[in-house]
């Protein structure tokens, strides 16, 4: 679980490293990526601890609005188990600039959970619904947003609640 988490963080880094080195503009195409903390509380259960990560792919339309595929979860393990989780949200996003550091967003798609069982054994179990998301961000460098988002998704009836906060970088 550990080396996944780590795998994870090192393609993340580089892949800000990569989109750093474009220029910031705010038109076209857009890409960006986050990692972070999170938590997950589900209706019938506990809340959980874990690795926050999303993604934007789309466009930016004007200097105040961006359209975009957005994907964002959180990943945790199970408590007395070595199942990794991996819930989150599919959606379409879109974020709106009021001033050029701040950021409101928010999305709407299918909300999943993912649960793939233990190490010696190959098998996953995913559930699916609908699921909302909204955040709130701040761009303290040229590309790069500390922001704070929330997620509340339906799988199969059971709801779930995640908040995560993190950093991203974002070309535009």
């Amino acid at each position: 679980m550990h080396r996944r988490i780590a795998l994870t963080a090192l393609v993340l880094s580089l892949s800000f490293v990569a989109v750093g080195e474009l220029q910031a503009q705010r038109s076209g195409f857009i890409i960006g990526f986050g990692i972070g903390a999170g938590l997950t509380s589900v209706s019938d259960g506990g809340t959980r601890g874990g690795v926050a990560t999303d993604i934007k792919i789309g466009a930016q339309v004007n200097p105040s609005l961006q359209v975009y595929y957005l994907g964002r979860s959180n990943w945790f393990t199970l408590g007395g188990s070595s199942n990794l989780v991996i819930a989150g949200i599919s959606a379409v996003g879109v974020t709106y600039l009021p001033s050029p550091k701040v950021q409101l967003s928010g999305g709407v798609g299918v909300f999943s959970w993912t649960e793939f069982f233990g190490v010696q054994e190959f098998g996953a179990e995913t559930l699916a619904g609908f699921g909302l998301t909204g955040g709130v961000g701040y761009e303290f460098a040229d590309l790069w947003l500390l922001d704070v988002a929330v997620t509340y998704g339906w799988p199969e009836g059971v709801g779930v609640f995640e908040a995560r906060a993190g950093i991203s970088i974002l070309s535009h």
